[in-house]
């Protein structure tokens, strides 16, 4: 992913406001995983109570847990056991979730492409967390518009990952010099009574820097 900072200004070159920046987008992303690894685990054992497919729950139980403990390497194990053997909803979880390692290990296009094919593949709650993943990923080579059209059925109040999307298209106006959009995203965020105080401290950074760019 190339470097966001080749585009900031040299006024905006202070080491502290760098640090904000970095801090800030990279916040964006564990955040984003966080929530996805915890609501992809909620759905997961509803299906898992649901239909009684006790293995692919086992093994995705386990997947959780390596994830959870940094041991990449059994997690990886897991998801080649899921994707091989896994029911078909187990093998989407496993699927973003390999993405998700993939981005960590900065395998970029490849992550790109999972994202899509369960997109493509997939519904709901996980079709929505994979266009949130794939969005960020495209914060540098998309335009605001286009990343505003990505996320376009993510950014109605009433959807799970409303906040997280606003999150992203504020970096992304910050990426094209939309500054009064992106700090209307912001603002939106420090209104919002579903505000985490991790959101409300990044939205307020946020409005810091679009403000020393006016």
């Amino acid at each position: 992913m190339s470097n966001l900072f080749n585009e900031i200004d040299e006024d905006l070159r202070q080491e502290k406001l760098k640090s904000l920046w970095v801090r800030y987008r990279s916040a964006i992303f564990a955040a984003i995983v966080t929530v996805s690894v915890i609501l992809i685990f909620s759905e997961s054992y509803k299906y898992w109570k649901n239909s009684k497919i006790e293995k692919s729950g086992v093994i995705f139980s386990q997947l959780i847990e390596n994830i959870e403990e940094n041991n990449y390497e059994s997690a990886e194990i897991n998801i080649k056991e899921l994707l091989l053997s896994g029911t078909n909803e187990y093998q989407n979880y496993a699927m973003i979730l390999n993405a998700d390692l993939l981005v960590g290990q900065n395998q970029l296009k490849t992550a790109e492409d999972s994202y899509n094919e369960i997109i493509q593949n997939s519904k709901g709650l996980l079709k929505e967390i994979a266009q949130l993943k794939l969005a960020y990923l495209k914060i540098d080579t998309s335009s605001y518009i286009e990343m505003n059209d990505m996320l376009s059925n993510l950014i109605s109040e009433e959807n799970l990952l409303h906040l997280f999307a606003t999150e992203v298209l504020a970096l992304s106006a910050y990426k094209d010099g939309s500054y009064d959009i992106g700090i209307k995203h912001a603002q939106e965020i420090i209104d919002s009574k579903r505000t985490t105080t991790g959101m409300y401290d990044r939205a307020n950074m946020m409005l810091k820097v679009f403000n020393s760019k006016k």
